[in-house]
């Protein structure tokens, strides 16, 4: 131990314990999800993994640092205590700026592939772009805060080192307009969900289920606001291992919280048919018209009449667990009657229309009963029947 009397270290073990486990944890199911249900890995789910990563050693750095003195009285540390402790947590500055941004892309790529219209592309690369640019300076800010860099944690050896670093307050303002923008981000994350739903073919309690589920990231701006008060707090003091616990505790929370919102928001198909407040009923199979319901045949006469409903994409359907909407028809040749049950054979209307020329040849039954019969093997004696398969947002 590199400290003597009380410290908070504990703290920032319980933080780090419970944002680890909310992490990986929730991350098994996303992997589960995306593997066993969706068979689809994409470039949004390696990017969370990095992020998750990236919180893993944030988390594993904040803890070592405790045996340095962090949570102690900086009066209490001995001095070589103080210089690695230090050092330790420039290390976690620099690592809490890319986890955030990592965890920000991570989201951006995933609404990117939810996005139907070109004002919501635009909103997500934009707020990347927002993301990127501050996140990129602030990183260079920390990392050149002092003359020269190592000068943050080499002034508190024994050693008579010359060098400079940034007043508190210009460094408490910059990381303002750093936790502002992260907010802001939040924010406008948060909400987009609210469009990306707007004017579907959905039912108010799955709309919002849905916009709930896609905006948990409202969680994570409340850890960022909570930030300023120790941002203050730290740069009115000299004591910083002992106030900047709390700044220390919220820079774990803030990405966990997100990241544990990002993963939670793509366990929908998981939970569809066992969480009755997020299920979808499965897709309704009605064989003919006489089986339509009055319900259903309003309701398709309703979303085919109207401008601004429009079906949401397969891929929207699948990666939030929802039921396919819409009309489809089977085509088959040959009649019900008894007689000739095996003469019915389903075929492909892209197969109808590409075999225009066909050589039709004489074949006679049993019962003497003649019938023509197509080259592509069809019988074609008792017409063709159809059969409409009607999907409905219940």
């Amino acid at each position: 131990m590199h400290f003597t009397g009380v410290t908070r270290g504990a703290q920032v073990t319980g933080i780090a314990v419970m944002a680890l486990s909310l992490t990986w944890i929730s991350a098994l199911l996303r992997s589960y999800v995306r593997i066993r249900i969706l068979k689809f890995v994409g470039r949004q789910d390696w990017l969370m993994l990095a992020a998750m990563l990236l919180l893993t050693i944030l988390c594993s750095l904040f803890l070592s640092a405790i045996n340095y003195g962090l949570g102690a009285h900086m009066y209490n540390i001995l001095p070589e205590g103080q210089v690695t402790g230090f050092k330790i947590i420039f290390n976690c500055e620099l690592l809490y700026v890319v986890t955030t941004a990592v965890t920000k892309l991570s989201i951006g790529a995933y609404f990117l592939r939810l996005s139907s219209r070109k004002y919501q592309i635009r909103v997500v690369y934009t707020t990347l772009a927002v993301v990127m640019v501050f996140s990129t300076m602030y990183f260079f800010f920390l990392l050149f805060q002092c003359t020269p860099i190592n000068y943050l944690w080499t002034q508190f050896s024994s050693d008579d080192i010359e060098g400079s670093c940034l007043r508190s307050p210009i460094l408490a303002n910059v990381t303002y307009a750093h936790a502002a923008m992260s907010a802001i981000t939040d924010w406008a994350f948060g909400i987009l969900p609210i469009f990306f739903v707007w004017g579907m073919q959905m039912n108010p309690r799955t709309k919002f289920s849905v916009v709930l589920i896609l905006s948990l990231g409202f969680f994570a701006s409340s850890a960022t606001i909570v930030r300023f008060v120790y941002i203050r707090t730290l740069a009115d003091t000299d004591d910083w291992s002992w106030e900047g616990i709390n700044l220390v505790k919220w820079s774990m929370v803030e990405p966990a919280i997100a990241i544990t919102a990002s993963n939670i928001a793509t366990l929908r198909p998981m939970f569809k048919s066992f969480v009755v407040f997020a299920s979808k009923r499965f897709d309704s199979k009605i064989n003919d018209e006489e089986r339509w319901s009055a319900d259903s045949r309003l309701r398709l006469r309703k979303n085919q009449h109207s401008n601004s409903a429009k079906l949401y994409s397969p891929e929207f359907a699948d990666l939030l667990g929802l039921s396919r909407v819409g009309v489809t028809t089977k085509i088959t040749a040959g009649g019900s009657d008894p007689e000739t049950p095996k003469s019915r054979r389903k075929f492909s209307l892209a197969l109808l229309n590409k075999e225009k020329n066909e050589n039709e040849s004489q074949t006679e039954l049993n019962d003497g009963t003649n019938f023509r019969k197509g080259s592509d093997g069809m019988d074609w004696s008792s017409g063709i029947r159809t059969t409409t398969v009607i999907m409905v947002d219940r």
